[in-house]
């Protein structure tokens, strides 16, 4: 993805401009200017070396923290415009809160339109052995392809159904508790795609299906069955499983496992925390399809795309109209290396 080093250039110019010259903008102008240069609100706090509840009290003289929605946008006509990026902070504090898919990937690509041409590797021992080579001889090679692995990128959001009258007499602090809800709710979504694209690959095809293992005996774990996925991962495709993901029946399974209930080895029973089998983190998707558990390489294995952050509703804000307000992002999944991952199924019969 390119960058326009000119929009860069203006972001800094106006983010560096001194404290006072910051607050001198205010309003519908730094509404509009922050949308132009494509900033939020928080960043231009940042930049005045302050946050939200802080300049509102400097500002509006308001404490965000006890007043209602209807005293906040009565405090100041400049206010209403500060009332979107209130909004998208708070859905973005759920948002980062909550869901468990940022330790599972290896990071958050931003792209340009709906649809994206995943680089990729197709590897292969033979090809790729590192080996002697004679003076002339040709050096194995990796070769990172492009061209047939396209994944799109759809929208995901969730909507607010309130009226204004409902919404003016709740404090700002008990509707950003509503709001820090409703992210973590669109977090759970993520990591629901996560779980699918984990087992059955993502929206370019078959080809980004994991390696599925089927346990030892239809409808029982044991600990042999993670043994042999352990080894798969890690001997057979050469990755570090850091990761086992389960739904909560699968979980409650493996958490009874004999070798799992040993007090020397692990300390659930007394803490909670979790065991970490064969050295990999569990973790608990409550969206990971029934029976099945997915190991995998964090750092290898999918990557986050994103096209469009988190997106509020903002002229509908501005004019104190809610009734049903969208929040939305536009983002998916993409597998960067297939064999970063194993699937075992315990429901193969």
């Amino acid at each position: 993805m390119g960058y326009d080093t000119g929009l860069i250039r203006d972001r800094v110019a106006f983010l560096g401009q001194a404290p006072e010259r910051l607050r001198e903008i205010r309003g519908r102008e730094l509404y509009e200017t922050l949308n132009t240069l494509g900033l939020t609100h928080s960043q231009f706090f940042r930049a005045l070396g302050s946050n939200v509840q802080a300049y509102c009290a400097e500002e509006f003289g308001v404490d965000t923290s006890r007043v209602t929605v209807d005293r906040f946008f009565q405090s100041d006509p400049n206010a209403k415009w500060l009332f979107p990026d209130v909004v998208r902070e708070a859905v973005l504090e759920g948002m980062r809160r909550k869901p468990v898919y940022p330790e599972l990937i290896a990071g958050d690509e931003h792209i340009e339109g709906t649809a994206y041409d995943v680089p990729y590797v197709n590897e292969s021992a033979e090809d790729e052995e590192l080996r002697t080579v004679a003076e002339g001889a040709a050096i194995p090679e990796s070769e990172i392809t492009y061209g047939d692995r396209i994944v799109r990128v759809d929208k995901k959001g969730r909507g607010v159904v309130a009226s204004y009258e409902v919404i003016r007499r709740m404090s700002m602090d008990l509707l950003r508790v509503h709001l820090r809800r409703m992210g973590e709710r669109l977090g759970r979504d993520l990591d629901a795609r996560l779980a699918s694209v984990l087992v059955n690959g993502d929206s370019s095809g078959a080809s980004t299906a994991p390696v599925t293992l089927n346990t030892a005996t239809s409808g029982t774990w044991t600990y042999g069955d993670l043994v042999s996925g352990f080894i798969r991962l890690s001997q057979e495709h050469f990755f570090s499983p850091t990761h086992l993901v389960a739904d909560a029946a699968t979980l409650e399974d493996l958490l009874n496992l004999a070798e799992f209930k040993d007090g020397r080895l692990f300390d659930f029973a007394r803490t909670g925390e979790m065991m970490t089998p064969l050295g990999m983190k569990l973790v608990h998707l409550s969206d990971q399809p029934a029976g099945k558990v997915t190991l995998l390489d964090a750092g290898f294995a999918v990557q986050k795309l994103t096209e469009q952050e988190l997106l509020v509703e903002s002229d509908k804000l501005i004019n104190q109209q809610w009734d049903r307000t969208y929040l939305t992002v536009v983002t998916d999944f993409a597998v960067l290396y297939p064999k970063a991952r194993v699937v075992i199924d315990g429901t193969w019969a």
